[in-house]
């Protein structure tokens, strides 16, 4: 579609490409979920080995997944420029980006279920069930990155829906098999936390297949990217893939503290991060929206609707996440019960929510905000912002307050609420340079 036949960033435009991100974000984050679920029929320890395998294998693809959204900008400029050539070469990039990164973390993957789980968990027997679990989920990190790559270029393109339907095939191959090959049927064994890590391998595949079906349709053959394309690309890619990296380390960090603190801060934080993930989704994709359109808008000379392209994305993230935050300060502990019996843990859980409310306006602003930078092509930044807040604010507070004053998850927690008032508030003048201007990696964008 036109660039020319669209609203220029309003909030109808925006809602139209986030909510079938929403979906399929959350559909891709159900894969491991069901698996863990799942393997609680089959005891504790299976359920714990495949629930620290699945975590394992999302932290070690983070940097990967970021270094293969870089050439996503590419394309939404180049499309919003006119420039099919531009979006091939970039859209080819992304492929590129995403074979060659799926190859290192198979092998990284490997390493880690192979040989460092062990300091992960004190049960012997769980990482006897997490390394087999890894080590079969290596396998498919090459097309499950390609498949990444895949879908950034589509929704450089304002394809989101393709990204829903993937993730919702890839589900229901997942879901399908993991009932035949954790339980066994019929002539097929019941193959436990193996059987889990198949299940979930054939579902990445079943989502990269829908991915490459629709990709070679809108982009046509790949083709060389060149030079300045690749450079372009790695250049945005590879401060947003550090940024991710470090984002997940930050929180190992966090948790490693809470653990420390004893089982109850470490429960109870857990418990709430589950349950503000659900107020996470959609405003991560409305970031995710603002930032395709913010790539497309610049790439057309339309400043303006870039910088409204982030003005409705946070408006409306503030309103989604606002009512979130009520129902958290409301409800907190019914919502808590939920997920335990432990008075103590619910207690605390509850105490924690009104913590995760008075986060979410900032939290809203942020992820706009970073979103919308990382679409100008303005990674770097993002990552030195990041790297402030989560090592100059998250982790010392962290330490300080949950550990050293013994305030435990609660200290956490208002650490937390201090980097992301932090990223809210740094980046909201970066992000005003849009409009004006001064913000927007054109070169890298649209050539030098």
């Amino acid at each position: 579609m036109s660039i020319r036949s669209r609203r220029r960033g309003d909030r109808q435009e925006v809602a139209r490409l986030a909510w079938p991100l929403s979906i399929g974000m959350l559909s891709f984050s159900l894969m491991g979920l069901v698996d863990t679920l799942l393997m609680g029929r089959v005891g504790t320890v299976a359920q714990a080995g495949v629930g620290l395998g699945a975590t394992v294998c999302f932290a070690l693809a983070g940097f990967f997944r970021g270094f293969a959204s870089g050439p996503q900008s590419l394309v939404a400029a180049g499309d919003g420029a006119g420039d099919r050539a531009r979006v091939r070469r970039a859209g080819t990039a992304g492929l590129i980006f995403g074979l060659i990164g799926g190859l290192l973390l198979m092998v990284l993957t490997w390493w880690v279920g192979a040989y460092a789980l062990g300091p992960m968990a004190d049960d012997p027997s769980v990482v006897a069930e997490a390394g087999p679990y890894v080590r079969i989920r290596a396998l498919a990190m090459p097309i499950g990155i390609l498949a990444w790559g895949l879908m950034c270029g589509l929704q450089g393109l304002g394809d989101t829906r393709t990204r829903m339907w993937a993730s919702l095939a890839g589900n229901a191959v997942n879901i399908g098999l993991d009932l035949i090959l954790i339980f066994g049927l019929g002539p097929i064994p019941a193959l436990g936390a193996v059987g889990a890590a198949w299940a979930t391998n054939a579902g990445i595949a079943a989502s990269g297949l829908v991915l490459a079906v629709v990709w070679l349709k809108r982009f046509g053959r790949p083709v060389r990217p060149g030079r300045e394309v690749l450079a372009s690309g790695a250049r945005i890619g590879l401060p947003a893939g550090l940024q991710w990296a470090q984002g997940g380390f930050a929180f190992g960090a966090m948790t490693m503290i809470l653990a420390r603190v004893g089982p109850v801060h470490l429960a109870a934080n857990q418990i709430v991060l589950n349950i503000v993930s659900l107020s996470f989704l959609p405003g991560y994709a409305l970031s995710e929206a603002a930032g395709v359109l913010v790539g497309r808008y610049l790439g057309a000379g339309r400043r303006a609707g870039a910088a409204r392209s982030v003005r409705s994305a946070r408006q409306i993230a503030w309103v989604v996440m606002g009512l979130c935050g009520l129902v958290f300060v409301a409800f907190g502990e019914p919502i808590a019960g939920l997920f335990t019996a432990d008075e103590a843990v619910r207690a605390l859980s509850a105490e924690l929510l009104v913590f995760a409310a008075m986060l979410q306006l900032f939290d809203a602003a942020a992820m706009v905000h970073l979103g919308s930078l990382r679409g100008a092509g303005d990674t770097r930044f993002t990552l030195l912002v990041g790297l402030g807040g989560s090592w100059g604010l998250l982790v010392p507070l962290s330490v300080a307050l949950g550990y050293a004053a013994g305030w435990g998850a609660v200290g956490a927690w208002t650490a937390l609420c201090v980097e992301v008032a932090f990223l809210a508030l740094v980046t909201a003048p970066r992000v005003a340079g849009l409009g004006q201007g001064r913000v927007g990696r054109m070169d890298l964008l649209l050539g030098a």
